[in-house]
């Protein structure tokens, strides 16, 4: 009991801090997205059961039921099904992303210093993600790129945005299609899924500048912590 007490007052104390230091940058609703199109053909069934047996459980028992899915960060990835490795972290994709939101300078984050900077996730039965702006504790702006890989007939998992006036938005991505937009200042969810719903997703995080504070090494250490310890 004393534990679980513990681990709430560690992780709202972290949230607090998370949330200063990026009130002023996030919280400006911004519902900008630029689709693109790319083609992912893939075996589909082989990366439901790769997931299935080896990713990482986000457990909302553990993160207090902020998200629920499966996912390979860039490691695994490139240990279990490097084709998109070679495909999308290449400076050709890059320089295509970087000419769909005109921004000059635009870099790929280190996985070494954000694991999931490079992240495949599935979303199966009651899988979600609540409502958030994505972490972005280097110097510059972040971009996120959502490309779908796999979606069956059943699936109810949606990216959902508030725009400006905020009201909810479903942002639909069909296969063969992809999406970039400010992942820092765009507040989003992934709505549940249904009973026989199956989706994975790539997604790959950018960053206009690659440099970090002292204190943005810090919190993207924590952040780090929060991951590997509440799958947070």
């Amino acid at each position: 009991m004393n534990l679980n007490l513990n681990k709430k007052i560690f992780f709202s104390v972290i949230s607090f801090f998370i949330l200063i230091y990026t009130y002023f940058s996030y919280f400006k609703y911004n519902d900008k997205i630029t689709y693109f199109n790319t083609d992912i053909s893939y075996n589909s069934s082989q990366l439901i059961e790769l997931l299935n047996n080896k990713g990482l459980v986000k457990d909302p028992n553990k993160n207090f039921n902020n998200s629920s899915c499966k996912l390979f960060n860039f490691y695994d990835i490139s240990n279990n099904c490097n084709i998109f490795i070679q495909k999308y972290y290449n400076d050709d994709f890059l320089n295509y992303i970087k000419s769909l939101v005109n921004e000059k300078n635009l870099y790929f984050i280190d996985p070494i210093i954000e694991p999931l900077s490079f992240t495949m996730q599935l979303y199966t039965y009651n899988d979600f993600m609540s409502y958030h702006f994505d972490t972005n504790f280097s110097s510059g702006s972040r971009y996120s790129v959502l490309i779908p890989l796999y979606i069956n007939q059943y699936n109810e998992s949606y990216l959902t945005i508030k725009n400006d006036k905020k009201e909810e938005k479903i942002i639909d991505i069909s296969l063969g299609n992809g999406i970039v937009y400010n992942g820092d200042k765009v507040y989003h969810k992934v709505s549940k899924q249904s009973i026989h719903g199956e989706r994975i997703t790539l997604i790959i995080n950018l960053t206009t500048n690659k440099k970090y504070s002292l204190f943005g090494k810090i919190l993207q250490k924590i952040r780090n912590y929060m991951l590997e310890y509440y799958t947070w």
